[in-house]
């Protein structure tokens, strides 16, 4: 017989270790109630931890495809998006209407959108805020005809930085970042101006110049050819003045009203821009002088064009301006897809006289009609 505790609990029996199992009064709870428990539990925890990182798999696998969608369909939008080209003139002038005719033009041939946005007056903070607006806007490409070299300089950089290409037409700013020149090129025109005259008033004679600002580069080297021609070809004709309209007809009406009663033997007055012709056109015409002073210079504005027809104007040099809108667009496009460029690109010019006046435009366009 087994003694009893004085307590009145039974003494559990010794295990094989020693030890003895304890059990509880109230729930008489065994070892192996506990590790069927704890099986039970550990599967459970198994089933659970393998669903979690199913769903978790699935979730990201949702997650990457549904990235690879956008990121496929930002791609696409990016590829697809229409290339964006600026044309900045020095200013308002219709001079500058079919260097837009021709960007346009190309800008329609190749599918990119096109755009023209020009100061309200010839002044470089006028110029450079109209370039700075354009940067802000994050084009694609800018073609400039730059007012001035030095002044432009800034705003060039400005846009190379923002990965926008930029070239200039009509007026170089070769001091600038500028990936290339497309245009006149400018002081072999002006001598060819030169030789044209020379003939009509038969080398002989006092000449004025009259200049649209005395600052820019395109129409500087115009003179420099002019004066230089003259020099080696018709030393008795003499320049007796040089002066600065502003690009304004009404200025330029004013200044040859000048030179006429300054000067009363001119012989000739030659324009180095496009605005000359048709003011000083105006100007002999009031004067009663049309005819017999020689008028001649730049550009083929409407009005000039007139003057010829009229025997106003003997003769203007032609700048290829719809030639410069068009290459304007293939250059930027061409600079856009990383190729080089070349330094400058002559466009050419062409002596406009009574004989071609009404068929010479129709002959540049041609080389574009593919």
């Amino acid at each position: 017989m087994r003694k009893t505790p004085a307590n009145g609990q039974r003494e559990m029996p010794a295990n094989a270790t020693g030890s003895r199992d304890v059990r509880c009064s109230m729930f008489d709870v065994s070892p192996s109630f506990f590790c069927l428990r704890s099986s039970r539990l550990c599967g459970l925890i198994q089933c659970r931890s393998i669903g979690a990182i199913i769903f978790l798999l699935f979730s990201s696998a949702c997650l990457l495809v549904g990235c690879s969608k956008k990121e496929e369909s930002g791609a696409s939008q990016l590829k697809g998006k229409q290339k964006v080209l600026v044309m900045i003139p020095k200013g308002v002038h219709p001079y500058y209407e079919p260097c837009y005719e021709g960007f346009k033009d190309a800008g329609a041939k190749y599918g990119v959108k096109t755009e023209y946005r020009a100061a309200k007056a010839f002044e470089v903070p006028q110029e450079v805020e109209v370039i700075e607006n354009t940067i802000a806007r994050h084009v694609d490409g800018i073609a400039i005809s730059a007012l001035d070299d030095q002044g432009l300089v800034p705003a060039i950089d400005e846009a190379t930085k923002a990965g926008i290409k930029v070239i200039t037409f009509d007026a170089p700013a070769p001091s600038s970042k500028a990936l290339t020149y497309i245009g006149t090129m400018n002081e072999a025109a002006g001598y060819a101006g030169a030789e044209a005259l020379i003939k009509v008033i038969n080398s002989e004679g006092e000449v004025a110049v009259l200049q649209g600002g005395l600052g820019a580069p395109n129409l500087n080297d115009r003179f420099k050819g002019f004066e230089r021609c003259l020099k080696e070809k018709a030393p008795n004709v003499k320049i007796v003045a040089r002066e600065d309209e502003q690009g304004k007809i009404d200025l330029t009406v004013n200044k040859t009203e000048a030179l006429l009663q300054a000067h009363p033997n001119l012989k000739a007055i030659f324009g180095v821009s496009a605005e000359v012709c048709p003011g000083a056109a105006a100007a002999l015409k009031q004067q009663g002088k049309a005819g017999k002073v020689i008028l001649a210079g730049f550009d083929d504005l409407p009005d000039t064009l007139a003057g010829i027809r009229n025997d106003v104007v003997n003769f203007c040099i032609a700048q290829r301006t719809y030639k410069m809108g068009w290459l304007s667009v293939e250059k930027l496009l061409e600079a856009i897809d990383g190729k080089p460029l070349p330094k400058e690109i002559d466009t050419g010019v062409l002596i406009i006289t009574k004989a071609n006046v009404d068929s010479y435009m129709q002959e540049m366009k041609k080389e574009f009609a593919k």
